[in-house]
C-alpha cells in the first residue's frame, strides 16, 4: 500500500513536472513567434520608409526640375527684353542654377542612399537578434 501510494505520488510530481516543462516551451514559443513578427513588422515598416522616402526624392526632384525649366525660360524673356548685355549675366546665372541643381539632386540622391544604407544594417541588425533570441536556449 506504502509502495502504491509513494509511485502515485511520484506519477503525480512527475506530471506536474511535465505540465509545467510544457506550459514553460509553449511560453517560449509564443515568444519566439512574438519576435519573429515584430522584426517582420520592423522591415515592412522600414521597406515602406524608404520607398515613401524615395518618392518624396523623386518629387521633390522633379519638381526642381520644372522650377529650373520654368526659371530658364523667365531669364529667355528677360534676356529677349533686355539685350545683349545682360545676357551674358542672365547665362552665368542660369549656369550656376543649374550646377546649384545637380549638386542638390546628387545630395539628395547620397542622403537617400546613405538612409537606405543604414536602414538595412538595422534590419539586419534586428534580424540578428531576432535569430540569436529564438536560437538562445532557455533555462
Amino acid at each position: 500500500m506504502e509502495k502504491e501510494t509513494l509511485n502515485d505520488a511520484a506519477k503525480h510530481m512527475i506530471e506536474s513536472l511535465r505540465e509545467a516543462n510544457q506550459a514553460v516551451a509553449e511560453s517560449v514559443i509564443a515568444a519566439q513567434e512574438r519576435n519573429v513578427k515584430f522584426a517582420q513588422s520592423i522591415f515592412t515598416s522600414g521597406v515602406e520608409v524608404l520607398k515613401s522616402h524615395a518618392e518624396g526624392t523623386q518629387a521633390l526632384l522633379q519638381e526642381l526640375d520644372q522650377q529650373t525649366k520654368k526659371q530658364q525660360e523667365a531669364f529667355l524673356k528677360l534676356e529677349q527684353e533686355l539685350g545683349q548685355d545682360v545676357r551674358q549675366q542672365l547665362e552665368q546665372q542660369m549656369q550656376k542654377q543649374q550646377e546649384n541643381f545637380r549638386k542638390l539632386a546628387q545630395e539628395l540622391q547620397l542622403q537617400a542612399q546613405k538612409q537606405q544604407e543604414a536602414f538595412q544594417k538595422l534590419i539586419q541588425a534586428s534580424m540578428e537578434v531576432s535569430k540569436n533570441l529564438l536560437h538562445t536556449p532557455r533555462s
